[in-house]
């Protein structure tokens, strides 16, 4: 075989290779982009990415509470929602007799004022426990379930024992004490929130500075993990695409990678239809 031919040949099978390798990935690629499992993880505990958006409104309502609170009394309050509905935002007419919302509490009990509607906002339904939590002596170092049953006087108090492990992981992943702890992944949004929306909600939600918008980017300025992890956490239902702080980045397909941001703000980028 003559020299030029031997040469063609190599460089032949080095073009098919390359162009198996690249049209592999890009398969792969296209692959993860449509047939990404949807739904978010804390720790060793799976959860929908609506129970993680309603979780996340909670803790945000335990660091507003006025006076200030602490982490147990988020421990307490996913505990108790764990129980009665399991992180969702139960309508009228789904929970047991008169009971709605994430705590299921019963208007006719006099929560909410008596108004069902009241209590299926998320943030009005957890103030409610919490302003009735720290009525109670000692609340803080009583065993998970007494604690919460003196709030909720449910038919079988004992049962709430059983989430205070996910509950705490879930407080800690929330409230910002383990850095990058909740992680979320859906496929391609079909609707988007405008970054106005977001950065609306986040402010409403979270005791942090207003956040400032530049197109399809929201940038929260003196921020830190627990804004983060409400921006993950409700990434699915506000189409948002990523979010960096610190030198890590999350975004919805491949969850946490490094990244380059700097520690001085959070940065949550929107999906672009």
């Amino acid at each position: 075989m003559a020299r030029s031919t031997r040469v063609g040949l190599v460089l032949l099978t080095v073009v098919v290779v390359l162009a198996a390798l690249i049209g592999g990935r890009a398969l792969w690629d296209l692959a993860k982009r449509h047939f990404v499992s949807t739904g978010c993880t804390v720790a060793s505990y799976s959860l929908e990415t609506e129970q993680a958006a309603v979780a996340s409104t909670m803790v945000g309502a335990v660091s507003r509470h006025d006076p200030a609170l602490p982490e147990r009394a988020a421990v307490l309050v996913l505990a108790a929602a764990l129980q009665e509905s399991k992180l969702r935002n139960l309508a009228q007419g789904d929970g047991d007799r008169d009971s709605v919302g994430v705590l299921q509490q019963r208007p006719s009990q006099g929560w909410g004022g008596g108004s069902a509607a009241k209590l299926n906002d998320v943030g009005e339904a957890t103030t409610e426990f919490l302003d009735k939590l720290v009525q109670f002596k000692r609340w803080q170092s009583l065993p998970l379930a007494e604690a919460i049953q003196n709030v909720q006087i449910s038919a079988d108090g004992s049962a709430y024992a059983q989430h205070e492990d996910e509950a705490k992981a879930l407080a800690d992943a929330l409230l910002g004490r383990r850095p990058a702890a909740i992680s979320c992944s859906f496929e391609t949004p079909t609707q988007v929130a405008s970054a106005r929306r977001v950065a609306q909600q986040l402010h409403a939600q979270l005791p942090v500075e207003a956040p400032t918008v530049q197109g399809r980017s929201v940038r929260v300025a003196g921020a830190g993990w627990q804004t983060v992890a409400w921006l993950v956490a409700n990434a699915d239902r506000l189409g948002i695409d990523s979010v960096a702080y610190d030198a890590k980045r999350w975004t919805r397909a491949d969850g946490w990678q490094p990244g380059s941001a700097p520690q001085s703000a959070v940065i949550a980028t929107l999906h672009q239809l």
